[in-house]
């Protein structure tokens, strides 16, 4: 392909891949559509990784570049059809029809990668638009590399915008005892983080429809709302949303969820599935506030009995959260396992003590003050 390469997109995929020189970004700016991966030896290719991962269903991308002419190569595999005629799909890219009712086992077969070469495409809207439209089963695609001769560019998008410009940013702490506060003086990982906004001039108050803590903070009011229920799964705190969690119509979520559901993991069919809720809850919570950043936390340590099972689950968070940042939601990762004080827990080995709680709010600050006001 001509010209120099201005972004690549490595469909379907959580992490970036490289095949001849191009390296393919993790999976962005999708709308609609399923991401899918298969384990399958793919042949055609110099590395058949990028074949490997798919969004199958009509689906477009929507790649934010600057005004000029581009060039798009587009991959695909038939990873699952093993006949021609079981699959076909339109493909276009900024309106204009580049491939009609495509057929990818009649051009190569199965687990064999295909290339679509575009070429003369001008953008000037801000956004090199692909749009697969599924005929006959579901459109598929695996990769976009795109190309500009003339000095086009990729824009990355600027980041939302989620506090209110006047009055405080209003905060909703989500999850189970952790966020409750057991174990601690009072007031959990609030306490600090409110100290930190108010050390740092950020206005912020908390809400929820439950209330614990200290009444005031550095000599400040103390706002004691929280949705923080003691004993509480991952499918319990499902259960509240929309109502009452977001009832106060929050600007940032603080989730953290999944202890509970480590302490049965057995009986719940593992990391997997727990990974499947989490990920089935934070679809829940964007749907029903979408304007919002979410911040979802790894889960703190817990050095008792069920510390495998948790561990387990602590390593599958960071997969479910990148799906979504990946689909262009506002979700961001906090990692509050990594870093967690020796001393930070009390003697169950499972609530955080004070000095947990206060590594627990320096953390989720530092995660969300670049949108504080």
């Amino acid at each position: 392909m001509a010209g120099s390469l201005v972004y690549a997109v490595n469909v379907g995929a959580s992490s970036a891949v490289t095949l001849d020189g191009v390296t393919f970004a993790a999976d962005r700016f999708a709308t609609g559509g399923t991401p899918h991966t298969t384990t399958d030896p793919i042949s055609g290719a110099s590395n058949g990784a990028l074949y490997q991962s798919e969004r199958y269903g009509t689906h477009s991308y929507n790649i934010p570049v600057t005004q000029a002419t581009y060039g798009v190569v587009l991959h695909f595999v038939e990873m699952y059809q093993e006949s021609a005629g079981s699959r076909s799909f339109d493909v276009s890219v900024e309106g204009r029809s580049v491939a009609a009712a495509l057929d990818i086992y009649s051009k190569v077969g199965h687990d064999t990668a295909f290339k679509l070469n575009v070429q003369d495409i001008p953008v000037s809207d801000g956004a090199i638009t692909i749009q697969l439209t599924s005929l006959v089963d579901n459109a598929t695609l695996s990769g976009i590399a795109i190309y500009s001769a003339n000095g086009g560019q990729f824009e990355e998008p600027p980041a939302p915008t989620i506090c209110p410009s006047t009055g405080p940013c209003k905060i909703l702490p989500l999850g189970d005892s952790i966020t409750d506060g057991i174990g601690g003086s009072g007031g959990a990982y609030r306490t600090e983080l409110f100290r930190q906004a108010v050390q740092n001039n950020k206005n912020i108050t908390f809400v929820g429809s439950l209330v614990n803590g200290p009444t005031t903070v550095d000599g400040r009011s103390f706002p004691r709302n929280h949705e923080g229920h003691s004993g509480w799964s991952i499918n319990q705190i499902a259960g509240i949303v929309p109502s009452p969690a977001l009832n106060g119509d929050p600007d940032i979520i603080l989730l953290m969820i999944g202890t509970n559901d480590s302490w049965v993991e057995p009986n719940n069919n593992g990391p997997q599935a727990m990974a499947q809720r989490l990920g089935a809850l934070i679809d829940k919570i964007v749907d029903r506030q979408p304007d919002a950043l979410l911040a979802v936390a790894v889960i703190t340590p817990r050095n008792d009995y069920a510390k495998q099972w948790a561990d387990s689950y602590v390593a599958v968070i960071p997969g479910v959260v990148q799906e979504r940042i990946n689909q262009g939601f506002n979700v961001v990762l906090v990692d509050q396992y990594r870093g967690f004080p020796s001393n930070g827990l009390t003697s169950d080995n499972l609530h955080p003590n004070d000095t947990g709680y206060r590594f627990m709010g320096q953390t989720w600050y530092n995660a969300i003050k670049d949108y504080l006001r």
